[in-house]
């Protein structure tokens, strides 16, 4: 493939870019979920190279596992996250006032 390095550094940054989006907080959290679905969407299409000789099993090995993780995301779209991931660890620490 020419210019892997340049595609490589352009699919690390789009990969740091949705982190960042997905520790955020409120509409930002939305939008990098997006991001990632459209992302595990291409990956199915894709598949993750699992050589296979049957065609069940080159689904199972290859496009099931992305699968999986866009049915476990699809729920997060229904969050309210009104913390980033910063201050929801934050929060944690800090000592509540006993009564």
């Amino acid at each position: 493939m020419p210019h892997i390095t340049f595609f490589a550094l352009l699919l690390a940054g789009f990969e740091i870019v949705v982190g960042l989006l997905l520790i955020n907080k409120g509409k930002w959290v939305k939008i990098g979920l997006v991001f990632s679905l459209l992302f595990n969407l291409f990956l199915i299409q894709m598949g993750l190279a699992t050589q296979t000789q049957d065609l069940w099993l080159d689904f199972v090995a290859n496009r099931m596992p992305n699968i999986i993780f866009i049915a476990l995301q699809i729920p997060l779209f229904f969050g309210d996250f009104q913390k980033t991931l910063w201050e929801e660890i934050k929060s944690g620490f800090v000592k509540k006032n006993a009564r």
